[in-house]
Parts: structure tokens; C-alpha cells; sequence
């Protein structure tokens, strides 16, 4: 895990937020990694019906591996429920690389709204795979098709939550689509918004306060090839 200011981000996601990854366009490959100047996708974040975020997600075949998958376009359905405050759905539009791999066996899917603005998914590849291998070492094999701890990201309305304990549900995971719903109970508000290029805030000491808002986020996925 690496820190950044407020935010705890795993170290393969920090690797590719620090790239550009996540602030950039649609590319065309995962070389693209190292262009942090790719051109913006020209996508809105989109309100939708609250039934849009709870419908059930696509289901298709699940080939369980995570490697030689290529996603150009998709989009993710996200609730947010801010503590005291009235629950969004909105839509974000695929983002980033092609190739969901990133180092460290994870495997990392962006999504982009309006300025600042969309969502990050992360979750180890090994556990696609059914957790044939024990992760971390001493846990037992995870049951294929139960549900995966993943990290999710979301920023909304100048707000970033996050959590690394989201419930994943993979429905379908192939070399044409992959799908599946998330949920995280206790998503906190972070200072500093990665999915922002421009963000100014201050990594540095950052002044103390109350302990951040939190919001329950939960939605579906839905990407192509």
C-alpha cells in the first residue's frame, strides 16, 4: 500500500495514477502507459434513475484468468449515498488503457465523467481465477465465483470516496465483456481527488480536521472489447 496525502492506494494503482493513466483518454494499447499527456475521452458524467444503479449486472462467461484482455469502451453505473445526504446514480464512460494488468497482479479499470469527475476499480487477478493460489499467504482458496475484496474510487461533486474493502461480484469476465456489481458500506471522503490531474491540494502535512464524511456506494460495471 502506498499513502498519498489522506489516501491509501494500493501500489499498483498508485503506479498507474502517477503515469496518467487515470487522468487520460482511451488509448490503444497498454503501451500507452507512458503517454501522461493522451488526449481527455470527451464523455459527461451522466445522472441516470436510482433503478439504473440497482438492476442486475450483465452475466456472461467467466474465463478465469486475468491476462489477454483488451476493454476499449463500457461504462460504469454507481450509487452514491453521502451520510446525511441524498443517494446519485450517475454513469461514467471506460477510460485509460485497454489492458486492465497492471503490476503487482492486479488488475485496474478507469472510468471518466465530466472534469475531475469518475471512478477507479481495482481488484487481484488472482482472485479471477478463482483464488487457485492463497492470497494473502496463509488464507484458504476462495470458492470461484464468491465474491472479491476490491478497491473502489469515486468522485462526484468535488467529492473523492473511497474504500478497499468493497464486496466484488465478477458475472462475466471473457475477451468481449466483463461485468459484475460492487458495494462498499463505508466509503470515506479523501482531501485530494487522484482521478484530477490538476488537483491542487497540498500532499504535504495536511491540516488536521474532523474525521471525513462517508457515503455507501454501489452500482455495476459493463465494458467491451
Amino acid at each position: 500500500m502506498i499513502r498519498l496525502g489522506r489516501i491509501v492506494v494500493p501500489a499498483a494503482t498508485a503506479a498507474v495514477l502517477a503515469s496518467g493513466v487515470v487522468a487520460c483518454g482511451t488509448d490503444q494499447g497498454s503501451n500507452d502507459r507512458s503517454r501522461p499527456n493522451a488526449p481527455r475521452v470527451n464523455t459527461m458524467t451522466k445522472k441516470l434513475p436510482d433503478t439504473d444503479c440497482t438492476a442486475p449486472a450483465h452475466t456472461g462467461r467467466i474465463a478465469r484468468s486475468g491476462y489477454g484482455l483488451r476493454y476499449g469502451h463500457g461504462t460504469m453505473n454507481v450509487s452514491i449515498a453521502p451520510v446525511g445526504g441524498k443517494a446519485q446514480c450517475v454513469q461514467f464512460s471506460k477510460s485509460g488503457s485497454t489492458d486492465p494488468n497492471v503490476p503487482g497482479d492486479a488488475m485496474l479499470f478507469t472510468f471518466t465523467g465530466n472534469r475531475g469527475e469518475g471512478a477507479l476499480l481495482e481488484f487481484l487477478a488472482v482472485d479471477l481465477a478463482g483464488g487457485v493460489l492463497p492470497w494473502p499467504p496463509g488464507a484458504s482458496a476462495r470458492v470461484p465465483g464468491s465474491p472479491i475484496t476490491s478497491t473502489v474510487g469515486v468522485s462526484l461533486d468535488g467529492t473523492y470516496f473511497t474504500s478497499n474493502v468493497c464486496t466484488l461480484t465478477v458475472t462475466a469476465a471473457n475477451a468481449a465483456v466483463a461485468a459484475g456489481r460492487f458495494d462498499c458500506p463505508n466509503a470515506l471522503a479523501q482531501t485530494a481527488n487522484p482521478l484530477d490531474p490538476s488537483d491542487d491540494v497540498s500532499y504535504d502535512d495536511p491540516p488536521a480536521g474532523p474525521p471525513p464524511p462517508a457515503a455507501k456506494m454501489s452500482g455495476t460495471f459493463l465494458i467491451k472489447k
